[in-house]
C-alpha cells in the first residue's frame, strides 16, 4: 500500500477514534450526571434524635406507660376531686387518629383546673425519662392570653409553689417553664393547632446534672437546657396532664390528648402511627368536627413527589445514553 494511502487511512482511523473517544467521554460524563440526579432524587430518611437507656433500663424498646387507644381510657389514670375541681375530662373518639380514643379537657372562663395523673413511676434523682405528648387545641382556644395555661406538668411532692417543670401556653407561644419562670420558647401556637412534643428529661436537684431536650413535630427546638434550680425541687416529681390555668382568664378553653407515652428511650415513646390522617365521622364531637386541626394529611410530601419525577426523568435519559453508546460503537466498526 502506498505511503500516502496508508497515511490517509491512518488519519481516517484517527478521526474515527477521536470521534468515538469524544462520544464515549461525553456519554460517561452524562452518565455521571444522571447518577448524581438519581442520588438527589432518592428519598432520604429523616434523622431522628438518638438516645439510649442504661443497660438495666426495663422495657428499653417499649413504653413504660401509654395512653390506651381504646377501652376505658380514664382507668389508666389516678383521679381525685382536687385535680378535677372545675370539671372531669371526657373520653371521646379522637378527631384526628382513627381508631384511637382521646381525653378532652374543658374549662370555662374563671375556672382553674381539670387534670389527671398517669399511673407512671415518680421521677427521682438521677432518672432519665422520655415523653411524647400529642393532642389538639380547639379552634377558639385562647392562646393569646397574658396569663399561663399549663397542659403538662411535672409537679414536686410539696403542696405549694409552681412545678419545677411544665409545658404551658401564653402569648401565642408554647413554652417550657421551670417554677413558672425561666421560660424557654418552643415556637408559635394558635387555636386549632396540633401539638406534637417529645421530651427527654434528666431529673436532678443539681442544675449541672439536670437537662431537658425538646422536639416539636420531630424537629429539635430546645437542646441541653439546664434549669437554674434543676428539674426537681424535692425528693420526687409526679406527672399530670390536662388543663391548669390562671383564674384571671375569662375565656373558655378546650383541648384533647390522643397520644401520651412515657419510656426510657426515644424509641420507646415513638408514635406507632401518624396523627392527622383521618377525618371526623358521624357521631363524633361536633366541636371537634368544626376544628381546622381535623384535616387529612396529603398522600406524600412535595419533596417526595419532586424526587419521584427526578428519578423517572433520569432513568429515561440513562436508557438513551446507553442506546447512544451502542450506536456509536457500531458506527465506528462499520467505518473501519
Amino acid at each position: 500500500m502506498p505511503h500516502d494511502a496508508v497515511a490517509r487511512r491512518a488519519t481516517r482511523h484517527g478521526r474515527i477514534g477521536r470521534r468515538t473517544g469524544r462520544a464515549t467521554r461525553s456519554a460517561v460524563a452524562v452518565t455521571a450526571l444522571l447518577a448524581a440526579l438519581l442520588c438527589a432524587g432518592a428519598p432520604v430518611a429523616p434523622v431522628a434524635p438518638v438516645a439510649t437507656a442504661s443497660p438495666d433500663a426495663p422495657g428499653a424498646d417499649r413504653a413504660t406507660w401509654e395512653l390506651p387507644a381504646a377501652g376505658d381510657v380514664l382507668a389508666a389514670f389516678d383521679r381525685n376531686g382536687y385535680n378535677e375541681q372545675d370539671g372531669a375530662p371526657r373520653q371521646i373518639a379522637s378527631p384526628t387518629a382513627p381508631g384511637r380514643q382521646a381525653l378532652e379537657f374543658r374549662l370555662d372562663g374563671g375556672d382553674q383546673r381539670s387534670e389527671v395523673q398517669p399511673r407512671v413511676p415518680d421521677q427521682v434523682e438521677g432518672d432519665v425519662w422520655f415523653y411524647t405528648y400529642r393532642g389538639g387545641l380547639a379552634r377558639d382556644f385562647p392562646t393569646d392570653t397574658e396569663a399561663w395555661q399549663v397542659v403538662l406538668q411535672w409537679h414536686h411532692t410539696g403542696d405549694s409553689g409552681s412545678p419545677p417543670l411544665a409545658l404551658e401556653i401564653k402569648q401565642d407561644r408554647l413554652l417550657l417553664a421551670t417554677e413558672g419562670e425561666n421560660l424557654q420558647d418552643l415556637g408559635p401556637v394558635r387555636g386549632g393547632d396540633r401539638l406534637d412534643v417529645t421530651m427527654r428529661v434528666a431529673f436532678s436537684q443539681d442544675p449541672q446534672r439536670s437537662a431537658v431536650d425538646v422536639w416539636r413535630d420531630g424537629r429539635p427546638v430546645l437542646e441541653g437546657h439546664r434549669p437554674p434550680a434543676g428539674t426537681m425541687l424535692d425528693g420526687s416529681n409526679y406527672l399530670k396532664v390536662g388543663l391548669y390555668r390562671a383564674t384571671a382568664i375569662d375565656e373558655g378553653g378546650r383541648l384533647w390528648v390522643d397520644d401520651l407515652r412515657v419510656g426510657r428511650t426515644m424509641a420507646s415513646v415513638a408514635p406507632t402511627a401518624p396523627i392527622g390522617t383521618g377525618s371526623v365521622t358521624a357521631g363524633e364531637d361536633e366541636d371537634a368536627a368544626a376544628d381546622p386541626a381535623v384535616a387529612a394529611s396529603p398522600s406524600g410530601t412535595a419533596a417526595d413527589r419532586d424526587g419521584d419525577a427526578v428519578t423517572w426523568v433520569a432513568g429515561v435519559l440513562l436508557v438513551a445514553v446507553v442506546l447512544l453508546l451502542v450506536a456509536t460503537r457500531r458506527h465506528a466498526r462499520a467505518r473501519r
